[in-house]
């Protein structure tokens, strides 16, 4: 439970980093808040209902998954596009029209905080699952318990016993297995 509620966190705070980087400036990042506020809202649901089985869990697994993916492509899709594209010449030069003014470094940190926040909340998510699944559930611990509790009790007849053996000659008749038979021999071929 706690796994979850924790990527949930992880995902709030990736998607408020680029606000918390850019205070008073503009931000092309910002609408990274969508999908990492959907996936924040599918890992706190998972850890209020993981509990009601497992493909549940998965499904919220996947959605907030994918919707941090998303996000963290929207985000990296900036810089790409000013990498193809182009920007912006040096501050006194007028700005052509379709560039682009270059990435600050309000919105690099920016997006590094919240690339970093959405992957660590995708592996804490995961981290979750994996103990829910390795989980045991009530009728495989009693299946487990194969060996009972105490040894059985040899019932002996006086009748069918034989001598009991010293346990030096027990020890040297299992030191020394049996001889293979002879392997038959084929017949001539014809």
């Amino acid at each position: 439970m706690w796994s979850f509620w924790a990527a949930a966190g992880f995902s709030a705070i990736g998607g408020l980093a680029p606000f918390a980087f850019s205070i008073g400036g503009h931000s092309r990042l910002t609408g990274v808040v969508i999908p990492f506020g959907i996936a924040g809202v599918a890992f706190a649901v998972n850890a209020l209902m993981y509990h009601q089985g497992r493909p549940i869990a998965v499904a919220l697994y996947f959605i907030g998954g994918i919707a941090i993916v998303y996000g963290i492509l929207a985000m990296l899709a900036v810089p790409v596009r000013l990498a193809v594209v182009g920007t912006c010449a040096a501050a006194p030069a007028p700005c052509a029209v379709g560039l682009e003014q270059p990435l600050t470094s309000g919105e690099s940190d920016s997006l590094t905080a919240a690339t970093f926040c959405g992957v660590l909340a995708v592996f804490i998510g995961f981290y979750g699952l994996l103990v829910l699944y390795r989980r045991r559930t009530a009728a495989a611990r009693e299946k487990a318990q194969v060996w009972p509790a105490q040894s059985p009790a040899k019932i002996s007849d006086p009748a069918t016993e034989a001598p009991a053996k010293p346990a030096s000659q027990v020890v040297e008749e299992l030191k020394e297995l049996p001889a293979p038979e002879e392997p038959k021999e084929l017949p001539p071929p014809a």
